[in-house]
């Protein structure tokens, strides 16, 4: 799926089935009555709104997050890290998002992830 810089999709049409063919996608957006009016409808300039509102929130909210852990001390970032990470795992995904290591370079042993 392509999106614009602004959040608004290219195609809105491809968008719907998309979202129409996600059986788990399409339970979550049901759940809202006025979303899924938007949505499912026809109405291409309300459904680019509001993936433009949605996008610009969600921007909003990762400056914030980031802006947090930016203040943060090392320390302070350690001690908020109490879920550990399957090291295997993390390479795995690192890989499968074509960023392989081999086995020299996984250096890795200690993961933790914050709440």
């Amino acid at each position: 799926m392509d999106f614009n810089e602004d959040g608004s999709v290219k195609d809105p049409a491809a968008f719907r089935a998309l979202i129409r063919g996600d059986k788990e996608k399409l339970d979550s957006i049901n759940s809202d009555a006025e979303i899924a009016a938007i949505v499912l409808g026809d109405d291409d300039d309300a459904l680019q709104s509001l993936l433009k509102a949605l996008f610009t929130e969600e921007v909003k909210r990762i400056e914030k997050f980031r802006s947090r852990m930016a203040e943060r001390t090392i320390d302070a970032q350690r001690a908020s890290a109490t879920i550990p990470r399957d090291t295997v795992q993390l390479y795995k995904q690192l890989s499968e998002a074509g960023l392989q290591y081999g086995p020299a370079f996984r250096l890795l042993r200690n993961v933790h992830v914050p709440e």
